[in-house]
């Protein structure tokens, strides 16, 4: 699961490795399509199962189809009875797992979604008084699709389930849909700014916490180094970059990665963002948030930037009890 400074980078870049000439199964899918997908298509939850409650927050297991897939995600409703009008919503986008069927488990090896990670991530925002939907993506726990995780450009096609996931809500009773929004954490960051992008002011709010870069290249020089003792030349072929582009190619001869790049295109989000990071994080850079700050901040955009002390990928303690805190704030002020 995504966690701290044990993220085993090599079954991070290992994915990367993996991910070479499939994208061209898919028919000639155009980069905006990869990450944006029509917004008039009909997506709809359904009940799987209720799992157990825990301090009177009712947990619910919902399907939904996505590019043809089954997919799931996990809805805590807060304890007591709704507020007039619903509850407000707040979507959750999981980090990496370095082993996506196994996203969600716990420690005993059941699977429980959200997992024991972010177990305690998504309770903090119940209690809080917001139902919390946490979808799994495409290969990840028992979502259909595994074959989409070994692709470099794995979260691009992760950002359709998040969008539809969001979609789908509008089938589900006592939710306010006026109020709905969203928090993603390290790779569910830049998940969530190209769903944000896509849905307009449809996300009343959003935030990030651990903000992960978003430019492949400089993400898959850095393992061509690390296996090449950080010594490079021009003359030297790199095996992950020539992968990277031959996805881009299948897609499309004229795709970018910059059009794929959640944080360069940070300018067409049109709704407030929060962003929090730990100033020593090693698995996410800190200069991350700053890059998208600085971008929302050039082109006008509204929001909010918390600079951490620590190493805390995902925030502990009194740094996530402030976080949440935070977060809960930003979102009640953008009602």
């Amino acid at each position: 699961m995504c966690n701290r400074l044990q993220y085993t980078w090599a079954l991070i870049w290992l994915s990367y490795f993996l991910a070479i000439q499939v994208m061209g199964e898919e028919g000639g899918v155009r980069p905006a399509d990869l990450s944006l997908m029509a917004l008039d298509a009909s997506y709809e939850f359904h009940h799987v199962r209720n799992n157990h409650a825990t301090e009177g927050i009712r947990r619910e297991v919902l399907g939904f189809e996505v590019d043809g897939l089954s997919q799931y995600a996990l809805l805590l409703r807060p304890a007591g009875i709704a507020p007039k009008g619903g509850w407000p919503v707040v979507q959750f986008n999981h980090g990496f797992h370095p082993n996506p069927p196994l996203n969600g488990f716990n420690t005993a090896g059941q699977s429980d979604r959200p997992g024991d990670y972010y177990r305690e991530t998504v309770q903090a925002f119940a209690r809080a008084g917001f139902a919390v939907i946490a979808p799994d993506y495409r290969g990840h726990n028992v979502s259909e699709g595994e074959e989409f995780t070994q692709r470099a450009l794995a979260d691009a096609w992760y950002s359709r389930d998040a969008i539809a996931c969001f979609l789908a809500l509008s089938s589900l009773a006592d939710l306010n849909l006026d109020r709905v929004y969203m928090l993603g954490h390290s790779m569910g960051g830049p998940i969530t700014l190209r769903a944000m992008q896509a849905l307009g002011d449809r996300v009343r709010a959003g935030s990030v916490w651990s903000m992960a870069g978003s430019d492949k290249r400089a993400q898959l020089m850095a393992i061509t180094l690390k296996s090449a003792n950080a010594e490079d030349n021009s003359e030297s072929k790199k095996v992950l970059l020539n992968a990277l582009q031959s996805e881009l190619v299948d897609i499309d001869p004229s795709a970018t990665v910059d059009q794929l790049s959640a944080i360069s295109q940070a300018a067409s989000i049109s709704s407030p963002l929060s962003i929090q990071h730990s100033l020593g994080d090693q698995a996410t850079p800190v200069i991350n948030s700053l890059e998208l700050a600085a971008r929302l901040y050039l082109s006008g955009g509204e929001y909010q930037l918390k600079v951490i002390p620590g190493e805390d990928h995902l925030f502990s303690g009194e740094a996530f009890s402030a976080a949440v805190v935070r977060d809960v704030q930003w979102f009640r002020r953008h009602r």
